[in-house]
């Protein structure tokens, strides 16, 4: 009975595998396959590709799908940004308001007639011109003016306001000073020697 079954299996499979060889020769594959249907109303040919499709729908859920401004760019910007991001932070300002304010006095006690150059943001270097690091905090030093007259600093002066701590930064200062970093380069990058007795005064302003 199995094997009659078997052989009966095998005759059915037999038949459909010929019958749909039949039908693929019946297939004309030289011709497009034409899905038109008169039909279903999403027929073929009544798509019009000759023009751009349009998304506007009358019920105003796109509404403004055909409002975009392209001449202009997108702007990104938040509205809840605050307006002064792009400005100086006020400690800078104030920051640079005394120090042109301590300069303009500089100037005028010691005018440049007399033999004096004030020099800006010099960095404290040792006697070969190399810029000295704190052996701390591995940060270099650089001092607000240093005024100099025939070779060597007369004046040191820190410029800040009038709460600001400066004790970490003098002490910084201090220890620069006893690994070598005794000299600043002046104007036309000559090394000026600092004296041991001149040290850096504050200069507190509001």
């Amino acid at each position: 009975m199995v094997e009659k079954a078997a052989v009966a299996v095998k005759d059915v499979a037999t038949e459909v595998a010929k019958q749909g060889r039949e039908v693929a020769q019946k297939i004309d594959t030289s011709k497009p396959l034409d899905f038109s249907n008169d039909g279903n109303k999403d027929s073929r040919r009544d798509f019009d590709t000759s023009k751009p499709l349009d998304f506007s729908n009358d019920s105003g859920k796109y509404e403004n799908s055909g409002k975009l401004d392209t001449s202009s760019p997108i702007d990104f910007s938040r509205q809840d940004e605050p307006k002064e991001k792009g400005e100086p932070i006020q400690n800078k300002v104030d920051g640079l308001r005394r120090e042109e304010e301590v300069a303009n006095e500089l100037q005028e006690k010691y005018p440049e007639e007399e033999g004096y150059e004030i020099i800006s943001e010099g960095y404290l270097r040792d006697e070969e011109g190399k810029i000295v690091k704190d052996p701390v905090t591995g940060e270099a030093r650089r001092i607000d003016f240093v005024v100099v007259k025939d070779g060597k600093v007369v004046d040191s002066i820190e410029v800040t306001s009038r709460t600001a701590d400066k004790t970490d930064q003098m002490t910084k200062e201090n220890r620069i000073r006893e690994n070598g970093g005794n000299y600043v380069k002046d104007s036309k990058g000559n090394l000026v020697e600092i004296p041991r007795d001149v040290r850096t005064r504050i200069e507190r302003r509001d």
